[in-house]
């Protein structure tokens, strides 16, 4: 009962109606822990999130590390996007093994921690090792959209099964590091399959992919542009 009153609110007050959520730069932000390690949530003071933007970062980061070091709220803000932009614990080494499993438990724990329902569109990024919690998400189809941030690194397959059974999935790459071996795999695919692929040159290094506060505003920015001219908005 008390849930669905909070979620009834979160429709009435937009954004993050916890008691909780402090503002930050233009926005609020909370902080919270669950079993599989801390997550941030922060979006636009006053609207009402029409888009859920998942981030995983790399390797030798940690969830509040990346928040903290990567300016990653003032790229959300730079998007102008009306989303719900949250920040998920990913392996910080090879040998760490992917918290968020799946999708859906972690919907849930949004709902019930933020008091709001989140948006039904949901996109996707991992930087670096943070593909490999996207990968596994490939395996539940209900994330559509995956952006791989000079992330194209392992056993391409889960990327190629998630193109031939998700008829609406699509995967972003931003290269780097990892062009060649991202557009040699693209160019391996039947055309119904690449054609849902988009390949983006990097034009900077591995970090400066996040760090130079381009690529995630842009791809974010281009996203919501697409749902509202879908929605005929």
């Amino acid at each position: 009962m008390l849930l669905s009153l909070a979620l009834t609110a979160s429709l009435s007050f937009g954004c993050l109606p916890s008691p909780e959520a402090r503002p930050l730069r233009g926005g609020l932000h909370q902080r919270f822990v669950t079993p599989n390690g801390p997550v941030h949530a922060w979006c636009p003071e006053r609207v009402e999130p029409e888009l859920l933007v998942v981030y995983v970062h790399g390797y030798f980061d940690s969830v509040d590390d990346a928040f903290r070091d990567h300016g990653l709220v003032e790229q959300f803000r730079a998007s102008g996007v009306r989303a719900l932009f949250v920040l998920i614990d990913g392996p910080k080494g090879p040998r760490e093994q992917v918290a968020w499993t799946r999708y859906a438990p972690l919907a849930a724990e949004l709902e019930r921690t933020l008091g709001r329902k989140v948006p039904e569109r949901v996109m996707a990024m991992g930087h670096s090792g943070g593909n490999r919690t996207l990968r596994e998400w490939t395996k539940e189809r209900l994330v559509t959209d995956l952006v791989l941030l000079d992330a194209f690194y392992g056993d391409p397959s889960p990327w190629t099964a998630f193109l031939s059974s998700v008829p609406a999935g699509r995967v972003q790459l931003v290269g780097a590091l990892t062009f060649k071996k991202a557009e040699a795999w693209r160019r391996s695919l039947p055309a119904s399959s690449a054609r849902r692929v988009e390949q983006l040159t990097a034009n900077t290094d591995h970090m400066g992919v996040i760090t130079d506060a381009v690529w995630i505003p842009r791809l974010v920015k281009e996203r919501a542009t697409e749902v509202s001219s879908t929605d005929g908005t």
